[in-house]
């Protein structure tokens, strides 16, 4: 992510506005509710993208229009802009795809509605932040910025993953991640509850491993998880188990890799935790 690891330190010693942190956080959440959303949509051949997205909303948002097709998929990204601040110590980057190649049309207009929704949103947020605390420090250098982005976590024949993440630095840092995973042959989206069994509880396994690992590299790596009942839990609470619809993809083997966010099960120095899940643990329930 570039500099962007670097805006918690530099920015530590100032007082951050509230307002902008909440609503770079109603922004993750409403990305949160959109992936519960699409779920429902996954008999549909959907969209084998993910993003947050802008709209020209500041002479700041370059339109680019450039594709990134995916090999063995008829779905395909154009790029619609990028928005970019690197102003005395405020920085921003919003990077905006536009879903193109859906069979249904609705479903990838309502998408990239809520993309350009969302990352205006973001940017609102951010300006306004901006000029309050240019107003405040005046010519100070005051540090703070936003980064919503995608990475692709795998892409081969069969599966494309990526990896939402939107990124907030203001007085301390915050990430949240959305993972999607697609069947390229297919055209569906890859929901965790399809890939076991029907009627399988795959929720009971998966957590009791994912404690046992947790536990393990609190022993013998240093590892600062939190497990709910243990005595590093954190006032009685900690890790128990994945929800049903958790965050999750399937690696270039196939492996399922369940996902956290930052703070979620872990101190931060953990950053956001992944865990692939040996197959041995799911054998006799996947699909």
């Amino acid at each position: 992510m570039n500099k962007i690891w670097d805006w918690k330190k530099e920015y530590e010693a100032l007082n951050p506005s509230e307002g902008f942190r909440e609503r770079i956080e109603q922004t993750m959440r409403a990305e949160k509710r959109r992936k519960n959303w699409k779920r429902a949509l996954s008999t549909v051949a959907v969209v084998a993208v993910v993003s947050s997205a802008a709209v020209n909303v500041s002479p700041a948002l370059a339109y680019a229009a450039s594709d990134v097709p995916f090999l063995g998929s008829l779905v395909h990204i154009v790029t619609l802009g990028r928005y970019e601040v690197k102003d005395h110590g405020f920085t921003a980057t919003v990077v905006t795809p536009q879903v193109e190649g859906l069979l249904d049309q609705e479903l990838e207009d309502q998408l990239n509605q809520e993309f350009q929704d969302n990352a205006k949103a973001v940017i609102a947020a951010f300006e306004q932040d901006k000029k309050q605390l240019e107003e405040a420090f005046g010519d100070e250098e005051v540090h703070m910025g936003v980064e919503q982005n995608y990475q692709v976590k795998t892409d081969n024949e069969q599966y494309l993953a990526i990896d939402l993440y939107t990124y907030s630095a203001a007085g301390s840092s915050l990430t949240v991640h959305s993972f999607y995973t697609f069947d390229k042959k297919n055209g569906t989206l890859i929901t965790l509850e399809s890939l076991f069994q029907d009627g399988a509880d795959y929720v009971t396994p998966i957590s009791q491993y994912l404690k046992e690992e947790m536990r393990r590299l609190n022993a013998e790596e240093g590892g600062m998880f939190w497990i709910k009942g243990d005595e590093n839990s954190v006032g009685g609470e900690g890790f128990d188990t994945i929800a049903k619809d958790q965050n999750f993809y399937l690696n270039d083997d196939g492996n399922l890799v369940i996902c956290f966010d930052k703070y979620e099960v872990a101190a931060g120095a953990q950053g956001s935790p992944e865990f692939v899940i040996p197959q041995e643990v799911i054998a006799d329930i996947w699909k």
